[in-house]
């Protein structure tokens, strides 16, 4: 084992250990500043496509606070995405905090809890894509019932989850199968901190805060990443959902909202919250937006052309002529007509607003 497994082995029996806890939307409203704890892993994302609504925030307080940080990813191999997809996914929105975060894979879902493989895939994938080797958790059952051995050879570690009574207290610490040791140990689900009313979960982390930094970047050197436009991955057109809303584009100045739904009337590209909601009502990052309604074209889609189009995506081109029949073959999301509609040979690029489903 290399040094990750021996740095730990002699610090499991409590004479080392930092207190914390893991949190998602679910603990929306929560003030990190004022529990007594070590570090916070938080939620980010799920499946391919999803993100914590509550992430960014919660992981600033954290940052701010001196609190160490954790992002876990809850895979869904239930739903047929890739492990590579689904890392891929995942590295995109913690992109940021490289470095600095313990990455997670959350692995609970049960159809699926046995497929090693995919576990196995999604943790060499987020290795050699960000160079942090990422640990995975799952609760104690699974984690002897099944074959680990490659995700362990990996040097892959492990978070275990534990209840025993589920007191809120830890009970008797669980037996490990694969492992050699575990490195974080969630002991209950219904712990209580002062400064917080509700249940929360409890973990353990075996080791100090340097043994949790060479876990976050084990170069030792601290990255400080340089932040990237965010892509848009919504339409004008789109209805979506949300709690929060931004002054301006530049995400500066959030606020909570009067009304929780409304319709993107403006995408300005590259910006940190690309999306004008209503017109004027306000601006929203991808994170902010809950859930959104729409008319997805893909390709393959079967269309209508409604609108002219253009021979270009970019616009340089003839008109393309409306009325004709077609099917998606292309998109580019960012072009300026996104959509090329075929028939036997292609016929032109498209606007969303030009197209008709049939």
């Amino acid at each position: 084992m290399i040094y990750f497994f021996t740095c730990l082995y002699n610090m499991i029996g409590g004479e080392k250990v930092l207190k914390g806890i893991d949190i998602s939307r679910y603990q929306a409203g929560i003030n990190i500043a004022s529990l007594d704890i070590d570090f916070v892993i938080v939620k980010a994302t799920e499946g391919v496509g999803y993100t914590d609504p509550n992430y960014k925030e919660y992981l600033t307080q954290a940052i701010n606070n001196n609190k160490k940080i954790g992002l876990y990813h809850y895979a869904r191999p239930d739903l047929n995405n890739t492990p590579e997809d689904e890392a891929t996914w995942f590295i995109s929105k913690a992109k940021d905090y490289i470095k600095k975060a313990i990455l997670v894979l959350d692995w609970e879902v049960a159809s699926s809890i046995n497929n090693t493989t995919w576990a196995y895939n999604f943790l060499k994938t987020v290795y050699e894509k960000t160079g942090v080797r990422p640990i995975i958790y799952m609760s104690a059952s699974p984690a002897n019932s099944y074959d680990w051995s490659r995700v362990v050879n990996g040097n892959f570690g492990l978070w275990v989850a534990s209840y025993g009574a589920n007191t809120g207290a830890p009970g008797t610490p669980p037996t490990n199968r694969y492992w050699p040791f575990y490195i974080l140990w969630q002991y209950t689900s219904k712990g209580y901190i002062n400064g917080y009313s509700k249940n929360l979960d409890l973990d353990y982390f075996y080791g100090t805060r340097d043994t949790w930094d060479k876990y976050a970047n084990p170069e030792g050197t601290e990255i400080t990443p340089t932040p990237t436009p965010e892509v848009a991955e919504y339409e004008v057109g789109d209805v979506v959902s949300f709690n929060y809303l931004y002054k301006n584009s530049y995400a500066e100045g959030k606020v909570t909202s009067k009304i929780h739904s409304g319709t993107i009337t403006r995408v300005i590209t590259g910006r940190p919250a690309p999306y004008l909601i209503n017109r004027g009502t306000g601006w929203l990052s991808n994170d902010l937006i809950l859930s959104a309604t729409g008319d997805k074209f893909t390709i393959g889609t079967k269309v209508r052309t409604i609108k002219k189009g253009n021979g270009s995506s970019d616009g340089n081109s003839n008109t393309a002529r409306s009325g004709i029949e077609g099917t998606i073959t292309r998109i580019i999301p960012e072009a300026k007509y996104p959509y090329l509609v075929s028939t036997t040979v292609p016929m032109g690029w498209y606007k969303k607003d030009a197209l008709e489903r049939i």
